[in-house]
């Protein structure tokens, strides 16, 4: 009988000290990154694979010093990452991130806020991504009782994103012409236009030839407070005679050709626009679908006015919705364009003219001017 315990308590510590299987299938948390401002912040865990994942809430103790918090359970998974020490930040919402395997299965995320006032999680795919998006309080100081005036109306601040950049060149046209350096000249011409004319502040989300992940786009004008986030891109096709211009807005969609194209730009496949379908329908972004509606509208129609105009006819193909991984999340009127076809011979030249560069930055700084005239009327009303 002792021998038969003595085996037993024998098994039961081999089997707490060997790893069991869902250990060594776990998915792994192999990064982390945010970008925050004084009342948002993004953070974004980079995973190995699909994961299940609880996030909760911890209210601020006061008497205890501590902070309100947001926990997140990543459940199967485990650590791959250096968290021997908190992730500060200094950039005015969140305080520091702090994580660890808080079981063998199961890796916490704890986030220690300065203010919170809510909060949005959804998991992005091809890479696996869960992305946390926080507004912080507002400041009580800045509303127009305490200052006894209205807020700034229309357009007071532009984030224009040339597209791709760094190792992602974008779509190839004929002779090697590369999508990321013609809409970053573009929009390094739009920014200074809009400065100039306007005098709008204008932020990009690149200005040189460097990587930067989609979800970080929408980020950058979330913490600028932005009015605007404009998307520029070129188009591409395997038929090298399409040609034309589409503007987009974000939403979901069954058109074929949309959900190509989106496959494309997000880098990623069918499957995940699915997931996205379902991500948007959980999102708050509705209360600004008109905004970019209007603000798709103006773009679109003044590039095939003024492009045609000046150079000839160009082909409208229209404005349309699609599944953009850049749009989601943004709290502001946003948009894509998609200017020409790179892949068309005849567009590809036309793209590389500067001559050709400036009426397409006159047809943007017109569709937003107008896009912003109409904002004053509204409000006025």
């Amino acid at each position: 009988m002792v021998g038969k315990v003595v085996w037993t308590t024998l098994i039961a510590l081999v089997c707490l000290l060997l790893p069991d299987a869902s250990w060594a299938n776990a998915a792994l948390l192999k990064g982390l990154r945010h970008t925050s401002s004084q009342s948002y912040t993004r953070v974004v865990m980079e995973l190995s694979a699909e994961i299940q994942y609880e996030a909760q809430v911890l209210k601020a103790n006061p008497a205890k010093g501590l902070p309100p918090r947001i926990y997140v359970d990543l459940f199967g998974t485990r650590l791959a990452m250096d968290a021997s020490r908190p992730m500060a930040s200094q950039d005015g919402l969140l305080r520091q991130v702090r994580v660890g395997q808080f079981s063998q299965n199961v890796v916490r995320v704890v986030l220690d806020m300065r203010s919170l006032s809510e909060y949005r999680a959804f998991l992005l795919a091809d890479p696996y991504r869960l992305v946390i998006d926080i507004r912080g309080q507002k400041d009580k100081t800045l509303t127009p009782s305490a200052k006894g005036k209205e807020p700034p109306k229309g357009v007071r601040k532009i984030v224009l994103d040339p597209g791709h950049g760094g190792k992602d060149p974008g779509a190839i046209g004929p002779g090697g012409i590369a999508e990321k350096d013609i809409v970053l000249s573009i929009a390094k011409r739009l920014a200074h236009k809009l400065r100039k004319e306007m005098g709008v502040k204008v932020v990009l989300t690149r200005e040189n030839d460097s990587s930067l992940l989609l979800e970080d786009r929408a980020a950058i004008a979330n913490a600028e407070n932005a009015d605007l986030f404009i998307s520029i891109h070129t188009n591409a096709s395997p038929n090298p005679r399409t040609r034309g211009i589409e503007t987009y807005y974000l939403n979901n969609t069954d058109d074929e050709a949309s959900m190509r194209l989106a496959e494309r730009e997000n880098g990623t496949s069918r499957r995940s626009l699915s997931d996205l379908q379902f991500i948007l329908s959980d999102l708050t972004q509705s209360s600004k679908l008109e905004d970019s509606i209007s603000l798709a509208h103006h773009l679109h129609t003044s590039m095939v006015a003024l492009i045609g105009k000046r150079h000839g006819e160009v082909k409208d193909l229209g404005i349309k919705k699609a599944l953009f991984h850049v749009l989601v999340g943004a709290h502001m009127a946003s948009a894509l364009a998609e200017i020409l076809f790179i892949t068309n011979q005849t567009e590809a030249r036309q793209l590389e003219r500067k001559a050709y560069q400036e009426t397409i930055v006159e047809a943007l700084y017109q569709g937003i001017k107008k896009y912003h005239e109409s904002t004053l009327v509204a409000k006025n009303l």
